[in-house]
């Protein structure tokens, strides 16, 4: 009986310590500073996802798909739209004030998260020169928190920040599968144990 103790509090501890290796550390921070690329004569008319093809280079062959898109609202309707294909998965929180932000806050909220490494951010104002802001993200884990800081303070807004590439999603990573499995097993031990009591 002491064996499975010991056995079960080993498989605990070891779930711990590698559901804390498992978490994303930091986050990506991103200013117009940031190396990037932005385009100067877009216009205030969308041009994505034709423009992320020219801002980077890529061949438009249609393999770009919109993984998410959160739109501002309006003083008509104040809530942030979502749309793309992990729409359900983010959540974004505008910053400076809610109809004309400066910044922004982009939160993997759970489910299935993107798969990069052929990620691209768009960051979009209104009217104003840059129009848009591009930034290529294949360094980014799809989990970890994206700030976006100081884009057009007092001469616009960001109208929106999407996420474009190709469709993919990532699977569970080994750490949580390594933990969703300790924990059945601790539960079996436990289980066993007060079946015999």
């Amino acid at each position: 009986m002491n064996r499975m103790k010991g056995f079960a509090k080993l498989l605990s501890v070891a779930a711990l310590g590698i559901g804390l290796a498992g978490a994303p550390a930091y986050a990506l921070d991103l200013t117009p500073s940031t190396t990037g690329v932005f385009g100067q004569n877009l216009g205030p008319a969308n041009c994505e996802p034709g423009c992320v093809y020219s801002a980077f280079g890529l061949p438009n062959d249609g393999s770009l798909s919109l993984l998410y898109k959160a739109d501002v609202g309006d003083e008509e309707s104040p809530a942030t739209t979502y749309s793309g294909d992990f729409a359900g998965s983010y959540t974004t929180t505008f910053l400076n004030t809610a109809l004309d932000p400066s910044g922004a806050t982009i939160a993997y909220t759970g489910g299935a998260s993107i798969g990069c490494p052929s990620c691209y951010l768009a960051i979009k104002d209104g009217n104003q020169q840059p129009s848009y802001y591009f930034y290529n993200l294949q360094n980014w884990n799809g989990t970890e928190t994206i700030n976006l800081s100081e884009f057009w303070p007092g001469r616009g807004a960001i109208s929106h920040v999407s996420i474009w590439g190709t469709p993919s999603a990532s699977v569970p990573e080994p750490a949580s599968l390594l933990l969703l499995g300790a924990g059945l097993a601790g539960m079996g031990i436990w289980r066993r144990k007060f079946a015999k009591v």
